[in-house]
């Protein structure tokens, strides 16, 4: 059996994937298979080949990425985020979130790099994430569930 040729990826979005194979650049019937083999997979819905630049451009169906939008990444990113904080929220009896943990880190990386006096970049930016990270930037309005439970607000009827 020959080798396989050297290819590289040269471009990657959430549905597509280019894939350049110059040692076969011109080969007509080497890109042919390819897209006629790579056709059959489920999780692809349309094949492009150019044998003059050597490229094959793979779409890719919703079915390979399952119902979500978001990057694999992210995703798992998610989940380890998510579970680091059950694990913490456990240990501490629901005292201590991530986001505290995370919160209380930036915030103690920040005054570190102020008094170093590195106002340039790091004491700032880090102060930035910390407030980021807690709500001070936004106009998000309390969570509805949060509030109803804590009964009502001074000067709030119902």
């Amino acid at each position: 059996m020959p080798s396989l040729p050297a290819a590289r990826i040269s471009h990657f979005t959430a549905r597509r994937l280019r894939i350049k194979v110059p040692e076969k650049r011109r080969n007509a019937v080497f890109f042919a298979a390819v897209a006629e083999r790579l056709a059959a997979w489920d999780s692809v819905e349309r094949v492009e080949t150019n044998p003059l630049t050597a490229s094959v451009l793979i779409h890719f169906s919703e079915a390979a990425f399952g119902d979500s939008s978001e990057p694999a990444v992210t995703q798992a990113a998610v989940r380890s985020f998510q579970t680091a904080d059950d694990v913490l929220r456990r240990w501490t009896a629901n005292q201590i979130d991530m986001r505290g943990v995370l919160f209380v880190l930036l915030l103690a990386g920040s005054v570190f790099q102020l008094l170093r006096r590195r106002l340039d970049a790091p004491a700032p930016t880090l102060l930035w994430y910390a407030g980021d990270l807690i709500g001070l930037w936004s106009d998000r309005r309390p969570d509805p569930a949060i509030t109803a439970s804590s009964g009502p607000v001074t000067g709030q009827t119902g």
